[in-house]
């Protein structure tokens, strides 16, 4: 029987152990890596910073052409920071396009790779229509963890090589690291009023107590607004329905009888001065006046032969004849002169009288052809409810903002309160007239429709909210 001991190969135990040593460095060499850019972000004092610290630093570190980062609130991810960008656009499509692919890793609540390797179970659509419309090969999305919550996403994209799980594991724990820090950060970088909202929570709370905090604390709120309401005077205003209002209305009405030809205008138009309204048929004045005319002719000539044959009686007779034609085409010239129907007053705008559709409709002498209201001189008149009257005063001061144009006011001065009452809507409203303090807009006109607020002087908030119903339970239920 042989005693002889297995030799051992000294070169392969050789190589065996330079390979170890090598994967050895190669892991060291890699949280290196991590740790170079943990300790880079967390030297930051602001959060943009050090986000940019991040992102920048996995860029770098593993030769990305771009990693961003996406930070949760309220369910969604808000893009924070782009590699090697200082700014950007919120409404850009390529930032909406990584919230969206950020998102799909944040719901699945796990890192995507793209290309998906063969067990993939994850959905990838958002990371596959990222990666054609942009052109990107291969994509990374890596939660960033807080504890056991999700605080942000971080997507990397590069064309040289796909992501492992090494990368992803390494990018993994570099967030990880950052997390606290980068929540720190945030909180600080909030608006002031959401930082003071903690800050007063946390006083309320060593102030009041540790239990029922919030409830004590608006339990104090309402007291103080209570006291606000009731000692502290507020401007008060009457508010009420407005329309706009002219004391001149024109009526335009056919100057004789006959047939409409022409319409020039419709209601709502604005004319002016000698502008044309309507035109009337001249075809029977035409023939009128060129029969007049003939007779005109007729009546000279037979002047002329009875001075020929000293016949003054004849003269006479046809003398008295061409001045009555003469008359008569008088008439028929001012009604041809007359029946292009014009403006008269400087400026109006039509109100009633749509006459399109009545095109060779007969009209009577007298008959209402337009209704125009002159757009100067406009003043407001203010549908005031009768249990608010007593808080109108004249010489007043208002604001009218017209619903045509909301986002201006305009401020006028009452002048006269109506003494008697019309019932609009179900109440009796009393009618104030209101003078504009400056010169009205051009676009202004009779009928617009707004609302007005009348100046009543300073009140109590509590009287503003209650006087109505105290004023309805001393009608109802004096005695």
């Amino acid at each position: 029987m042989s005693n002889a001991k297995p030799q051992i190969d000294a070169s392969k135990l050789i190589k065996a152990m330079q390979s170890a040593l090598n994967g050895s460095n190669a892991k060291i060499a890699q949280m290196t890596h991590v740790f170079e850019v943990a300790q880079n972000v967390l030297e930051y004092e602001k959060f943009k910073t050090a986000a940019l610290a991040l992102v920048g630093g996995l860029c770098d570190k593993y030769g990305a052409e771009r990693v961003s980062l996406g930070w949760v609130k309220h369910d969604y991810v808000v893009l924070k920071s782009i590699s090697h960008t200082d700014h950007f656009e919120k409404k850009m499509q390529v930032v909406k396009d990584l919230e969206g692919i950020m998102e799909e890793a944040f719901e699945q609540d796990a890192a995507i790779v793209y290309p998906a390797p063969e067990n993939n179970v994850l959905s990838i659509r958002e990371h596959e229509g990222y990666s054609r419309a942009y052109h990107s090969k291969y994509i990374l999305s890596v939660p960033v963890r807080k504890g056991e919550d999700c605080i942000g996403i971080i997507t990397c994209e590069r064309n040289t090589k796909p992501f492992d799980d090494l990368d992803s594991e390494q990018i993994h724990l570099t967030a990880t690291l950052c997390s606290a820090r980068l929540v720190e950060l945030y909180n600080k970088s909030n608006w002031f009023g959401v930082r003071m909202l903690r800050s007063m929570r946390k006083f309320l709370a060593k102030f009041l107590g540790f239990e029922h905090t919030w409830a004590k604390f608006f339990g104090i709120l309402g007291i103080a607004f209570v006291l606000f309401a009731v000692f502290f005077p507020l401007p008060y205003k009457v508010s009420a329905p407005a329309i706009l209002k002219t004391d001149k209305i024109i009526y335009t009405t056919a100057p004789f009888d006959g047939y409409i030809d022409t319409v020039y205008v419709k209601p709502g138009d604005v004319v002016y001065k000698g502008s044309p309204l309507l035109k009337l048929n001249q075809t029977e004045l035409r023939l009128e006046e060129a029969d007049l005319m003939a007779q005109e002719q007729d009546s000279r000539r037979e002047i002329q032969k009875a001075q020929a044959a000293h016949q003054l009686a004849e003269m006479r007779i046809h003398q008295a004849r061409l001045m009555q034609t003469l008359a008569k085409l008088k008439t028929v010239r001012y009604k041809l002169s007359m029946s292009t129907i014009v403006v008269t007053a400087d400026s109006a705008i039509i109100i009633e009288g749509d006459l399109q559709k009545r095109l060779g409709a007969p009209v009577h002498q007298g008959s209402e052809l337009f209704q125009m209201a002159s757009i100067e001189n406009i003043y407001v008149e203010i549908n005031v409810p009768e249990e608010e009257l007593r808080n109108v005063e004249l010489g007043g001061q208002g604001l009218l903002a017209i619903k045509s144009r909301p986002d201006y006011v305009y401020r006028f001065n009452t002048t006269l309160i109506s003494p008697t009452a019309e019932v609009k809507d179900q109440e009796n409203t009393f009618a104030v007239r209101g003078e504009f303090v400056y010169r009205t807009p051009a676009w202004f006109r009779p009928g617009m429709t707004g609302v007005a607020k009348i100046f009543a002087g300073k009140k109590s908030l509590w009287w503003i909210l209650s006087h109505q119903a105290i004023d309805y339970l001393r009608i109802k239920l004096w005695w």
